[in-house]
């Protein structure tokens, strides 16, 4: 057992001392123990699998950070600092990411249901075979909608080859990868209408994407046609 000082980012006294066997240790006990870890300095931290649920961790940098197969469900990483974290396999679910710094960060095959990412920066974030379901998704980069396409059955040929740019666009302005979409009219059918399920309230999702998931939607619903009836009624013949 070693003692393991804790320190918050941009201080030099710790603000706390833990015994423990390792630093994720450290940091698990310190978390269930009550300990304020809020602007903890954690940068570079290995810590597989750590037990973390609903720990509070707003702003703490984790940058760097080797946490594969951490159980992150509920935590607080507001404004957190996950550049180039390794989250790979995580249950991240319902978590609040809102204004975090994901850059770059490895959240593949990680369970992201109903997590929040409002304001969080996802530029370069891998996402594949992550669970996305109801979560709060910040529209401004590409990475969750190339996700979101490249799982669809219907993602080859065209597709496929516009899923691929969208993948690679090194336009780094919020919603650039949009005009992207819109220029590829062949596809514009098949991802629009994909990418609107995935709105949800309180998201970012600007007025371009919402009409046009919306008019294709609506396209679609009326090139088909009404509903065929499901009763095929016949007149009897009279007997008299």
């Amino acid at each position: 057992m070693s003692i393991h000082p804790m320190y918050r980012r941009w201080k030099t006294k710790p603000f706390a001392f833990v015994e423990a066997e390792s630093p994720a240790q450290a940091l698990e006990l310190a978390s269930r123990g009550g300990v304020d870890l809020t602007y903890a300095d954690l940068r570079g931290l290995v810590a597989p699998r750590s037990f973390l649920p609903g720990a509070d961790l707003r702003g703490v940098d984790l940058a760097a950070s080797d946490l594969p197969g951490a159980y992150l469900r509920k935590a607080d990483l507001r404004s957190a600092n996950l550049v180039g974290a390794n989250l790979a396999n995580s249950s991240i679910r319902e978590a609040d990411l809102r204004k975090a710094d994901l850059c770059d960060a490895d959240l593949r095959r990680a369970d992201l249901r109903d997590a929040r990412f409002n304001g969080a920066d996802l530029r370069g974030v891998q996402l594949t075979g992550a669970r996305l379901d109801g979560a709060v998704i910040d529209w401004r980069w590409s990475a969750f909608a190339v996700e979101l396409l490249r799982r669809d059955v219907d993602c080859r040929g065209d597709a496929f080859h516009v899923v691929v740019e969208l993948a690679f666009e090194d336009d780094d302005r919020p919603f650039g990868w949009l005009r992207t979409l819109v220029r590829k009219a062949g596809v514009i059918e098949w991802a629009f209408p994909l990418l609107g399920r995935a709105i949800v309230p309180g998201d970012n999702a600007p007025e371009l994407l919402r009409r046009l998931a919306a008019d294709t939607l609506i396209d679609a619903a009326t090139a088909a046609g009404p509903p065929a009836s499901q009763h095929l009624w016949t007149r009897r013949k009279s007997l008299t």
